[in-house]
């Protein structure tokens, strides 16, 4: 009696567990595929955090254009960021104002955030591009602008959310410096130094320069040993051009680029270089003048970036 029963209840588990697995096949098979990626401007019309970049997009007719083949990388400013940036509403901006702002936040071809390296980036606005710094606190664009959450992935690219707007600079190195009542005094004796040196200014090339500026304030602090009269006078002309050159330095260095700097840099006094300090602060060391801290950095020209400086650097 006993062998029956253990043969039907073989037979029972074997036909329970053929139904289980026709069930589970049956399951697999009508289990839902993973949904397909939408474009880049679906993606974004998705997600709340995107509402103002949605409605700039839609005013400026570039929907279609993020809805395209691409592959585009967009870095995506956040609402937050347009608050930061001090747009609380797209009213007053027409399609014009937009478009120049917009393009600059896209690149042709897909970059993925371990494939970010530093350096100049073009973008789809052609008289603009953006600069990344690469450093041990993340990726950073024209210095002060922060990816804050990378490789959200879309059918025809990739998006980053950055924490601020990329503005198109307006202003050269010149006019930065010459809208700026704190510079006037540096104004002045670039004006009273060698032609040469306005010149570079004005014309930087397409790396561009970066320029440490002394505050009138620094300048001031200055002339108590150096009177402004010796600088300024002719047989000293060398001399004050000498020193000037000595705050420029080839091509755009943002703060966010100086963790990545050791050692000497060169400057455009072709006698001098620069070191830099980031212990309680950024600073910018001068050979005989010691460190000069850097109290506001990343003011982006259309041919360099300024640096704030509060003492004079000497050579």
């Amino acid at each position: 009696m006993k062998t029956p029963f253990k043969s039907t209840s073989l037979t029972t588990c074997f036909a329970a567990a053929a139904i289980a697995l026709t069930l589970m096949s049956c399951n697999d098979d009508d289990s839902p595929s993973t949904p397909a990626l939408g474009n880049i401007a679906g993606v974004a019309s998705a997600d709340p955090q995107f509402s103002t970049l949605v409605g700039a997009l839609t005013k400026a007719d570039l929907v279609t254009t993020l809805q395209g083949t691409g592959p585009f990388t967009v870095f995506a400013p956040n609402n937050a960021a347009f608050t930061k940036a001090g747009i609380t509403s797209l009213d007053p901006l027409t399609k014009d104002a937009l478009t120049p702002i917009l393009t600059s936040h896209v690149i042709s071809g897909t970059v993925k955030a371990a494939d970010v390296k530093s350096g100049t980036v073009k973008t789809v606005n052609p008289n603009n591009d953006i600069y990344l710094s690469k450093n041990a606190e993340g990726v950073f664009i024209n210095g002060n602008i922060k990816v804050v959450a990378t490789d959200v992935n879309a059918s025809n690219g990739v998006i980053h959310v950055i924490d601020n707007v990329i503005v198109p600079p307006t202003q050269s190195l010149v006019q930065v410096a010459q809208g700026n009542t704190n510079f006037s005094e540096l104004v002045s004796l670039v004006l009273a130094a060698d032609p040469a040196v306005a010149t570079a200014l004005a014309s930087a090339s397409a790396n561009g320069l970066t320029v440490f500026a002394p505050t009138n304030a620094a300048f001031t602090e200055l002339y108590k040993t150096t009177p402004k009269a010796t600088l300024l006078a002719p047989a000293n002309k060398a001399l004050l051009t000498n020193v000037l050159l000595y705050h420029v330095v080839p091509g755009r260095v943002f703060s966010t680029d100086l963790p990545n700097v050791s050692g000497e840099v060169t400057t455009a006094n072709p006698a001098g270089k620069l070191t830099f300090n980031l212990s309680g602060g950024a600073k910018v060391v001068g050979k005989t003048s010691g460190a000069s801290n850097i109290t506001a950095a990343n003011i982006l020209a259309t041919n360099g970036v300024v640096h704030v400086i509060d003492k004079v650097l000497i050579p």
